[in-house]
């Protein structure tokens, strides 16, 4: 089964098994959709995870 996951830097909805890039920070696990978009979040981690806590309010 497929999990889909929305890349919390650019948004796009995908699977979590197609992509390399994730990272877990404060024991969760993160998928981004692009090296790109894992990078900007690994050097602003907090900006998107702000994001994400948000959006499940």
């Amino acid at each position: 089964m497929n999990m889909k996951v929305v890349c919390p830097v650019c948004n796009r909805l995908f699977e979590a098994e197609c992509t390399p890039y994730k990272v877990t920070y404060n024991e969760i696990v993160y998928y981004f959709d692009t090296e790109i978009c894992q990078l900007a979040f690994m050097k602003e981690p907090e900006r998107f995870v702000f994001n994400c806590q948000k959006k499940n309010e």
